[in-house]
C-alpha cells in the first residue's frame, strides 16, 4: 500500500518511537509521505520531556508520517492543527453519534464529548540549507486503554462512540483525510470552527508551568491562539 503522497507504509510490532523509526527512514531515502507505523510503542514522546504516549497493541493507532514542508498548501499555518483537521475530518466521515463533534484542542489534541481521544507531536526537521521535511506523529485511541495510567485526564477512544475499527482500518481511512487536510486553501477558519472551547472560558498551562483562566477567542493567521484573560486578548504561540 501507497499513500496519497507516493510513499510507503513500513510497519513494526513492536518499536521504541515511530518519530525515531520515521526519521530513520528519511535519512535511507525514502521519499516524503512515508510511514512508520508500530502496533505498540514503548517509548513514544509527548510534547514535553517525561510525557510518553504508550499505545497498546489493537487497541491504539501508533504512527508517524513526513512531508516536505511544500505538501502544505498554506504553508505560514501551523501544521499541527493542519494534522488536527485531517482527523477531524476523518472522523467526521465517520459520522459519530451526536454529543461526540470531534473537536480541536489546541495547540495538538482531538477532543471527543470533551476527552482526549487523540495526539499529535509534530517536528520540523532542518538541514544546513534551511527547514526540511515536518514529521507528524500521531497516537490515536481506537479502544479504552486498559489502564488510565499516564493519562492527565480521562481519555476518550472511538469505540465508545460505536466506531470499531482495526488499527490498518483506521489508517486507511485517516490517510485521505489528511491529504485534504494538507491542500485545504484556508485551515485558519476550518480549524477554528473545530476549535475546543470556542467563546468559553476555561484554564489554560503556560510554559512556565502557570495556570490562568480566560477565553479562547480563535486563531491566528499562523494558527497561535487568541486568548482573553484580564480584559486583553494575546495571541499566544504555546502553552496548554
Amino acid at each position: 500500500m501507497t499513500t496519497p503522497w507516493g510513499g510507503r507504509l513500513f510497519y513494526r510490532e513492536t518499536t521504541g518511537s515511530t518519530m525515531d523509526d520515521a526519521q530513520v527512514l528519511e535519512d535511507r531515502g525514502e521519499p516524503d509521505g512515508s510511514v512508520a507505523w508500530a502496533g505498540e510503542q514503548s517509548s513514544g514522546r509527548g510534547r514535553f520531556p517525561g510525557r510518553i504516549w504508550h499505545g497498546q497493541r489493537e487497541r491504539s493507532l501508533l504512527f508517524t508520517v513526513f512531508w516536505s514542508p511544500a505538501r502544505f498548501r498554506v504553508s505560514t499555518f501551523a501544521p499541527s492543527l493542519v494534522v488536527g483537521l485531517g482527523l477531524c475530518l476523518w472522523l467526521e466521515n465517520l459520522g459519530l453519534p451526536a454529543g461526540s463533534i470531534p473537536s480541536l484542542k489546541w495547540p495538538n489534541d482531538l477532543y471527543l464529548a470533551g476527552r482526549k481521544a487523540a495526539g499529535i507531536l509534530v517536528r520540523q526537521r532542518w538541514t544546513a540549507s534551511g527547514p526540511g521535511a515536518i514529521h507528524a506523529g500521531i497516537g490515536i485511541n481506537l479502544q479504552p486503554p486498559s489502564s488510565d495510567e499516564g493519562f492527565r485526564t480521562s481519555p476518550a477512544s472511538l469505540a465508545e462512540f460505536g466506531r470499531m475499527m482495526t488499527p490498518s482500518q483506521a489508517l486507511e481511512g485517516l490517510l485521505p483525510a489528511l491529504a485534504v487536510a494538507l491542500d485545504h486553501p484556508d485551515p485558519r477558519s476550518a480549524c477554528e470552527a473545530r476549535l475546543w472551547c470556542l467563546g468559553q472560558e476555561t484554564e489554560l498551562t503556560l510554559p512556565e508551568g502557570t495556570t490562568v483562566r480566560g477565553t479562547v477567542r480563535g486563531l491566528d493567521e499562523a494558527g497561535r491562539l487568541f486568548w482573553e484573560g484580564s480584559g486583553t486578548i494575546e495571541a499566544l504561540s504555546s502553552g496548554e
